[in-house]
């Protein structure tokens, strides 16, 4: 690690006159894995939609790999997993799968030995996503942000509704993502996950403080 993929210059976002997001900078290195933490409501998701190229923001800049990255660059490198899931509840999961994997063969792909496989969902692909639990949903929409190998994966809250199971199968797909030199940036409120992480950040009134986890800080 060392090399930054991904930097975030000074952002300013929000909603309305509402600022969430002020004068924020993150750097993430490649093939590291970020934590964001925080109380509810303090932007985390809001960072990650801008991130992700989704919601764009009010000043600032990013840069991937060094070079200024526009919203489109953005969310082609990125693969993003936000709380709300992104699915049709009236499609079959395969059908939902296929809108993300761009056809047919890739899914196929991904289910014989290949994400999808790994995240269980191979016996889910026939059932109308409306009928999943929350955890199999969760599940569903992480394999919707890996299509198409991102080199940076973003997730919010991953591991809501997953048992402890589905985590650890999680944790596997990250290490072996991140072997390949994928960067994981995501949140959690289990201090148990953070353990997994190279850094951890604190979201508290716009900005983000480090967090040094080995003490008290």
């Amino acid at each position: 690690m060392g090399k930054f993929i991904y930097q975030a210059l000074d952002i300013t976002a929000g909603y309305g006159k509402k600022i969430v997001l002020k004068d924020l900078s993150l750097d993430l290195e490649q093939g590291s894995c970020t934590f964001i933490i925080g109380a509810n409501g303090c932007g985390k998701s809001t960072l990650f939609s801008v991130l992700a190229g989704i919601k764009k923001a009010r000043s600032g800049k990013f840069l991937i790999e060094g070079k200024e990255a526009g919203e489109k660059q953005k969310q082609r490198m990125t693969g993003y997993a936000p709380q709300e899931s992104p699915l049709f509840f009236e499609l079959s999961v395969k059908d939902n799968l296929l809108l993300w994997y761009g056809g047919k063969e890739a899914v196929e792909t991904a289910a014989d030995g290949g994400i999808i496989e790994r995240l269980g969902l191979r016996e889910l692909l026939k059932k109308r996503a409306g009928t999943l639990s929350g955890g199999q949903l969760r599940r569903v929409c992480i394999a919707c942000a890996m299509s198409g190998n991102p080199r940076i994966l973003i997730m919010d809250e991953p591991g809501t509704a997953l048992d402890l199971e589905c985590k650890e199968i999680l944790q596997a797909c990250l290490r072996e993502y991140r072997k390949a030199g994928g960067t994981v940036l995501m949140s959690s409120h289990e201090k148990a996950d953070w353990e997994m992480g190279d850094h951890v950040y604190l979201l508290s009134d716009g900005k983000l403080q480090e967090k040094d986890m080995t003490g008290s800080s």
